[in-house]
């Protein structure tokens, strides 16, 4: 049999989604949430379905039910758990020093990559105002309820009260900023890259925002806006051994374990 010419690679089809809710008084709340990401209300998790956005009365979670599930649901938490711990450590997480947060003088941040807000919200808890960007529609309804959440909490009130939560899509905004003017003083990039997807050590909670939001392809025109509109710098969460973004040498870097953050000066 002669070889196929011009085969073109299957197309990635659409995630299937629902709202659900685990008790009949969260039927109301769970089609509310349903109309405003204009996904279906259903009664069950079925295999018809990739993943499910599931409100019961303590949060919103995502549970994938997909052929790759990870184990357990996803949800935003900035009041116990990891959170909490690094929330207690405050100032000496490497993030803070990378962003130049003085005690007196905290900037003003804008998180272009918002994803679940746990680095927002350490700023926030340093005092910083933070305004955090989401553009997918699912992960930004589980950041606003994790806000909520952590806004109802006397532990984390105040830091909750400082983030602002935009669903959009933050290069289009930092664009547009760099015509009318500079007042952020800092941009916080943590960009999703394929390449954290083939280390076995990768978080299930990384893995099912992966799978939800896929790659981003558009970091290099995110840095270059960032760059152009951030007051006095930008900042970049990589991984340790990864080449910088977009091949564009930092002024600086602060190295972890694991992680590293390059740190771009603006004069």
């Amino acid at each position: 049999m002669p070889p196929e010419k011009n085969k073109k690679p299957p197309r990635q089809r659409s995630l299937r989604a629902g709202v659900a809710f685990d008790r009949p008084g969260l039927a109301a709340a769970a089609a509310d949430l349903a109309r405003q990401l204009g996904l279906p209300l259903v009664s069950s998790v079925t295999d018809d379905l990739d993943f499910v956005l599931f409100r019961t009365a303590m949060r919103i979670e995502l549970r994938w039910t997909g052929d790759v599930a990870p184990a357990a649901p996803v949800w935003a938490e900035f009041v116990k758990g990891p959170a909490g711990y690094r929330r207690r450590r405050g100032g000496r997480e490497m993030l803070i020093r990378a962003a130049g947060v003085k005690h007196d003088r905290p900037p003003s941040v804008l998180d272009a990559t918002g994803g679940m807000g746990r680095d927002a919200f350490l700023l926030a808890g340093c005092g910083c105002t933070v305004h955090i960007f989401e553009r997918n529609p699912v992960v930004a309804a589980l950041l606003r309820d994790g806000l909520l959440r952590a806004a109802a909490s006397p532990e984390t009130r105040e830091s909750a009260e400082r983030i602002h939560l935009v669903a959009a899509d933050s290069r289009k905004f930092l664009e547009n900023m760099t015509n009318q003017g500079k007042d952020i003083d800092v941009v916080y990039l943590d960009p999703m890259f394929p390449e954290r997807t083939k280390s076995a050590l990768v978080k299930k909670e990384l893995q099912i925002l992966q799978l939800l939001v896929g790659g981003e392809d558009d970091t290099e025109q995110l840095l270059a806006a960032a760059l152009n509109a951030a007051r006095n710098r930008v900042v970049v969460k990589r991984p340790k051994t990864a080449p910088p973004l977009a091949g564009r040498k930092p002024s600086h870097c602060l190295i972890g374990t694991t992680t590293r953050f390059d740190v771009y000066l603006n004069p």
